[in-house]
């Protein structure tokens, strides 16, 4: 809803520019903006939101001691076992120095190519549906069975070891991917399903002055009273996504993280036995963990962790959106008053 009265904002604004010549050196302010600005969404959108989440919600915070077995037939035979090492997602700026560590920033955007193809792949699969007029309920579950295989690939990419292999070699087999990851798919697509209609249902519930698609360019005449409404559509939306969302995407990320190839190492500490409920395909296992085994292995420890991620993210994308509007909002002030009428010397 507000992202909709932003975008209608921006078209009013940039209707009443129509017909003036803004100076010059605009551009150069438009484009030191960019340069500003880009990057950091970028890292806040990619790295904050997507890659960080995804390593705090595989990292086993307590992996399982081991003896390390020495190959000098004269060693101590009393050797301790190692003490366990901190969790790298203990903190943001933990997590932050253990991927920028691996290889400076491009860690930051470990998998962005694969995200890309996964992004595009979607929007592409998704237009076709909408072309022939397909209900977004039935079109959303089919659009994610079809990129199983790349997302189960970027989640492995983002959780592994840097390697030489380009991203569509890391793909896994087809059919594993579908196996292991259909369900949880679909519980994914449902919760981002409800965590759109119900805000919007509270909305049209409480009878806001809703935004209409069929009328982009006109801004609703809100009351007073629209206030505490909108706060209470807001906090609906912060909680479906707390309650339906992130679980749905823990849930997904250790199925498809179970079935990582044995053969990868990992940046982060990582239980492949998932508490020995992973039997590798080797030996007649499935070799990938179920969704309810994907639930209950998934400490709460780690969900404290996990949150409070979530929460420092989520300020730091709003101070960086808020700072951004209040850059620019005096600069367009600025560069309209010295714009002139087109024609006017």
């Amino acid at each position: 809803m507000y992202h909709d009265i932003a975008t209608t904002l921006y078209k009013r604004g940039e209707a009443s520019m129509t017909g003036y010549e803004m100076p010059q050196w605009a551009w150069v302010i438009a484009l030191v903006n960019i340069v500003i600005f880009a990057p950091l969404f970028l890292i806040v959108s990619y790295t904050f939101q997507h890659v960080y989440p995804t390593l705090a919600i595989v990292e086993d915070p307590s992996p399982p001691a081991y003896n390390p077995i020495s190959l000098n037939e004269d060693a101590n035979a009393d050797v301790p076992a190692e003490s366990a090492a901190p969790v790298v997602t203990s903190s943001l700026r933990s997590t932050h120095r253990a991927v920028y560590a691996i290889a400076g920033w491009r860690s930051l955007f470990r998998g962005y190519a694969c995200y890309l193809f996964l992004t595009i792949a979607m929007g592409f699969i998704a237009s076709i549906f909408v072309a022939f007029g397909v209900p977004q309920l039935i079109a959303m579950p089919i659009v994610a069975l079809a990129v199983a295989q790349p997302y189960a690939a970027w989640t492995h990419i983002v959780i592994s070891a840097p390697s030489t292999q380009s991203f569509w070699q890391r793909f896994p087999p087809f059919k594993r991917s579908i196996e292991a990851t259909a369900v949880p798919l679909m519980l994914c697509v449902l919760a981002t399903e409800l965590s759109t209609f119900l805000p919007a249902g509270l909305a049209a519930l409480l009878g806001m002055n809703m935004w209409n698609r069929n009328e982009p360019n006109t801004l609703p005449q809100y009351q007073s009273h629209d206030a505490w409404k909108g706060i209470l559509v807001l906090l609906s939306g912060l909680a479906a996504h707390v309650f339906l969302i992130i679980p749905s995407q823990v849930i997904l990320t250790r199925v498809q993280a179970s079935f990582l190839p044995e053969d990868i190492d990992t940046i982060v500490p990582f239980d492949r036995s998932f508490g020995g409920k992973v039997v590798p395909a080797i030996v007649g296992g499935k070799g990938y963990i179920n969704m309810i085994d994907a639930w209950k292995s998934f400490s709460r420890t780690s969900w404290i962790r996990l949150v409070k991620l979530y929460v420092k993210v989520f300020f730091i994308t709003f101070a960086l959106v808020f700072a951004s509007v209040a850059l620019v909002i005096p600069e367009y002030i600025f560069i309209a008053s010295n714009s002139r009428k087109t024609g006017e010397l």
